[in-house]
């Protein structure tokens, strides 16, 4: 038998326990950080204490997760606190001029209702589903991180306020839960939009976003573009305010007209709307397959039936997740000639011809290969990335044709297929063999543990072994080589961190110099690269770029050694 989920009752009371926990370590922390922090550990030692004094040993577990949820909730919601202070402060003694806001109610009720559509088969399999069900601990989970959001969504929408300071051209957002503070010389952008696009912006229906979204009535959107991040604002007055921002910096002024935006539910957007929903309940969420699990369940399917679909569904999920992670994107086909021209060239050389090149809008520096096989994939490249030089462009692209010609991505999955199904047994094989789970609970716990930590370092490690493949392959299809790869790399990585600092910059509280984000082209503190090295997709940046420079041979022996010898040695050693 497996363990009974508690009732909403105690679990909304265990999250609040957390959030407790971490509101009053962070009041406590505002006379001294110290006694902030001793506040934190001892009330999560009473919790501790408490949930095993009064529960078993397994169960206290679930609960103990409750309240770690609920803490880590408090986080993200009071993160962006200390910087909403720090700026009312300064709005206190500078003279400045409020943008006036449009607000309707029905903006932030599409909001919520699409977030509903979203979730709607994980909550009916929650209240329907089978009663010991281990999927309902992971719908709970979501549901906790997906409230996070809404919660941060209604509170931009209720408290946002803008202002402006045209002596020292500064812009200033502020709202109970997220606050920025720009540098109207950092706007790289200006741009104005008919109608507020939903498909964009609500995070669910999205993927490399780099998007804030503070609009707040469904008209005309004023879109600012600053490093890092894309902001949406629906003002009273957008045509004069962009002609404001216009003259005082030196964007591009080429695009007069407003960016035709259709709204979500007109007849051309229904295509992308299904899109973005499929997208979000497959691929975001879970609320597809467990909208399919509760109808098998209730038509009383056999077990192995249950199984057979599910998989059959995953494996369709699969064949056409280029179609759907296209429209996710909302990725385009390229239409530069230029970057035809190389990738076609880049292509060929790796024996993958046909693959297309596709850009979707992001402030982010990234690109992706996404498909099953060779004939069903495409490289996506973000619109910031399209802004480095040719090169590294190049660098990148023969990176990303090494994923699709050694079908990275299916690979990837096959292997989280092959942990996953490991883990089923393991689990349908204490229900079975293991009858009383309280006499073997200690087991049991140290068991599941085990295999939750070993889950991530091996993803780490067939992620990482396709990464340092892809670089020193794709090396080869470069006229400069290795060389080329490495500069290619240290273009990107440059351009990350920029963005990275300037973002941070926006929006928190830098006190120290050494609070600014470290290049991630040098070597890091000893921890930081144990958790690079071992938890992460990508080997440090530092030692791909290293790695490049010092092994020109192209991806053999000699690179895969070095590769997993340094993998534990920079791990452990300082």
């Amino acid at each position: 038998m497996g363990l009974l989920l508690p009732s909403w009752n105690l679990i909304v009371l265990y999250i609040l326990v957390g959030a407790g926990i971490q509101i009053i370590g962070l009041v406590s922390g505002k006379l001294n950080k110290k006694i902030g922090t001793t506040c934190e550990i001892f009330l999560a030692l009473l919790s501790i204490g408490f949930v095993y004094y009064k529960f078993s040993f397994m169960d206290g577990f679930i609960y103990l997760a409750f309240i770690s949820s609920g803490y880590f909730l408090a986080i993200s919601l009071t993160t962006g606190n200390e910087k909403r202070i720090e700026i009312e402060k300064e709005l206190h003694q500078i003279k400045v001029e409020e943008i006036t806001l449009a607000r309707n109610f029905m903006r932030i009720a599409t909001d919520l209702l699409m977030t509903g559509l979203v979730v709607f088969g994980g909550i009916m399999f929650y209240i329907f589903g089978p009663e010991y069900s281990p999927l309902k601990y992971i719908i709970v989970f979501g549901l906790v991180s997906t409230l996070t959001e809404v919660i941060k969504r209604i509170g931009s929408y209720a408290t946002v306020k803008i202002f402006f300071d045209v002596e020292e051209k500064q812009l200033y957002l502020t709202s109970h839960f997220e606050s920025r503070k720009i540098p109207i010389e950092d706007l790289e952008e200006v741009k104005l939009e008919t109608n507020v696009d939903l498909l964009k912006l609500h995070p669910l229906f999205t993927m490399f976003s780099s998007n804030t979204d503070w609009t707040t009535n469904f008209q005309k959107v004023l879109r600012l573009s600053v490093p890092g991040e894309t902001i949406y604002l629906t003002i009273l007055e957008p045509v004069k305010w962009k002609r404001t921002f216009e003259d005082m910096t030196k964007v591009d002024e080429s695009v007069k007209e407003p960016q035709v935006v259709l709204p979500f539910w007109h007849r051309k957007n229904v295509k992308r709307l299904i899109g973005k929903l499929y997208f979000a309940t497959t691929v975001k969420g879970i609320s597809a397959y467990t909208g399919l699990l509760l109808l098998l369940y209730y038509f009383e399917v056999a077990p192995w039936i249950m199984v057979t679909v599910l998989l059959a569904y995953w494996l369709f999920n699969l064949y056409i997740s280029d179609q759907v992670l296209k429209v996710a994107m909302d990725a385009t086909e390229t239409k530069n000639p230029q970057l035809i021209q190389i990738s076609q060239r880049i292509f060929e050389k790796a024996g993958v011809p046909n693959i297309r090149v596709y850009e979707t809008e992001s402030s982010e520096y990234n690109g992706l290969a996404t498909g099953m096989n060779i004939g069903k994939s495409m490289v996506t490249l973000t619109t910031a990335t399209l802004k480095l030089p040719i090169e590294a462009i190049e660098g990148i692209l023969a990176h990303e044709a090494i994923h699709v010609k050694k079908r990275d991505v299916l690979w990837g999955q096959l292997w989280r297929l092959g942990y996953l199904l490991i883990v089923l047994v393991v689990v349908l094989g204490i229900q079975k063999y293991i009858k009383n789970i309280d006499e073997y609970s200690i087991q049991i716990f140290l068991l599941i543990w085990f295999l939750m930590i070993l889950f991530p370092i091996i993803q780490s490690f067939c992620s990482q072994w396709m990464e340092v493949r892809a670089d020193h392959l794709g090396a080869s299809l470069l006229d400069g080589g290795s060389e080329q790869m490495s500069n290619s790399l240290i273009a990107l990585a440059k351009k990350q961190d920029e963005a990275i600092t300037k973002s941070l910059s926006y929006s928190t509280v830098l006190e120290e110099e050494k609070d600014m984000a470290k290049s991630s082209i040098e070597r890091d503190s000893l921890l930081w690269r144990f958790i690079e090295f071992q938890f992460m997709l990508h080997p440090p940046m530092y030692w791909r770029i290293q790695s490049l420079k010092e092994y020109k041979g192209g991806w053999g022996r000699c690179i895969r050694n070095r590769w997993m010898l340094d993998r534990v040695k920079e791990s452990v050693l300082r």
